[in-house]
């Protein structure tokens, strides 16, 4: 060995050495810290995360969606719309997303279009709504969480007239979560209903329930 290369291995075993007297942890080359946040592009195809300012419409489908509404009764929807994400914060280990708007619609009786009710949900600004993410789940993969405040209303179609405009508790919000995500935006990605909303009438009474909302989103074109 030469003096040079005997000097440049000494330093390493000194470095070395010190730092486990400090209890730090000594890695081996290539290796990364467990604390380190985890980069999601290698969950997603390796493709980059949308950036800072971006809008990302997708649409959303959900179809036998449960819903129960005091003013007309147990209900089984078929649901079509769309939500609108803008990306707040964008890193490699996930990204912050404000919903600029969620709009579905269904039809209690679709084969008949002079009769029967439009119930249509929208999203709602509320300050107890967190941002919705896009996020390394605990378990591995990546995970979307969506949250939503929302009214529910409901239209006569042979007048026009809204017969009903319910709306989730003030102090509470709808999320949807999608696991083992693959592709952001989203590509044929299902989201369910993370557990039953309440919905109340503008005095404040107990009116119906969003009961399940199994959705397909993809990306809109």
């Amino acid at each position: 060995m030469t003096d040079i290369g005997r000097r440049g291995f000494m330093k390493r075993a000194v470095a070395t050495a010190a730092a486990a007297a400090f209890g730090a942890v000594v890695l081996a080359p290539g290796a990364v810290a467990q604390d380190e946040p985890q980069d999601l592009m290698s969950y997603l195809n390796g493709r980059p995360l949308p950036r800072v300012g971006e809008d990302i419409p997708v649409r959303v489908s959900a179809a036998n969606v449960p819903l129960k509404l005091n003013a007309l009764g147990a209900l089984t929807l078929d649901f079509k719309g769309g939500v609108n994400l803008k990306v707040k914060t964008s890193k490699t280990d996930g990204l912050v997303m404000e919903v600029q708007g969620f709009h579905v619609e269904a039809d209690t009786s679709p084969s008949t279009p002079d009769s029967g009710t439009l119930i249509a949900m929208s999203v709602t600004r509320a300050a107890i709504t967190p941002h919705s993410v896009l996020q390394a789940a605990d378990g591995g993969g990546v995970e979307m969480l969506i949250h939503l405040s929302l009214t529910v209303e409901a239209t006569d179609k042979a007048t026009g007239e809204t017969t009903s405009a319910l709306s989730t508790d003030p102090t509470k919000y709808a999320t949807l979560k999608a696991t083992d995500v693959k592709e952001f935006p989203p590509v044929n990605q299902l989201c369910t209903l993370l557990e039953p909303v309440q919905l109340y009438d503008p005095q404040g009474n107990r009116a119906g329930t969003l009961e399940g909302f199994d959705a397909i989103m993809s990306k809109a074109d």
